[in-house]
């Protein structure tokens, strides 16, 4: 007896389903170990203490930072003016959007476009920049 005859005869049908399913259920497992070694390597290694923040002696108070900008140019202008105060009449576009980004504020890069394309915020050259009142 040869061919498929054969094979179904010796249970072959059978044995190569139970050899797949076992070989499938040991990638199951062994995916999972894997998954589980950051897991397991906590547990050996020490915990990282947090930094320490230094508190400064004179704290300025937090600035109020909405979840949504104002649409009018002028009112969303005065929060960036007043975040730009310490950093001098002129400035560079990098200060102003970590500032931005610092205290929380949405969609820094977005604002900063629309103060330029308005006018607001002008080059002054050599890459620094400046408020412009705005024009009405």
């Amino acid at each position: 007896m040869y061919g498929l005859a054969a094979i179904q005869e010796a249970n072959g049908w059978a044995m190569a389903g139970a050899g797949a399913c076992i070989v499938l259920v040991g990638l199951a497992v062994l995916s999972f170990l894997i998954s589980m070694i950051p897991r397991l390597t906590g547990f050996f290694e020490e915990k990282a203490q947090p930094p320490v923040k230094k508190s400064a002696t004179t704290t300025k108070p937090k600035m109020i930072v909405p979840d949504k900008l104002p649409e009018d140019l002028d009112a969303a202008s005065t929060i960036y003016i007043a975040l730009t105060e310490d950093l001098g009449e002129e400035f560079n576009l990098i200060d102003l959007h970590q500032k931005s980004k610092d205290i929380g504020l949405p969609h820094p890069h977005l604002s900063i476009n629309r103060f330029r394309e308005a006018g607001v915020l002008v080059a002054v050259g050599d890459g620094r920049f400046s408020w412009q009142p705005l024009s009405e």
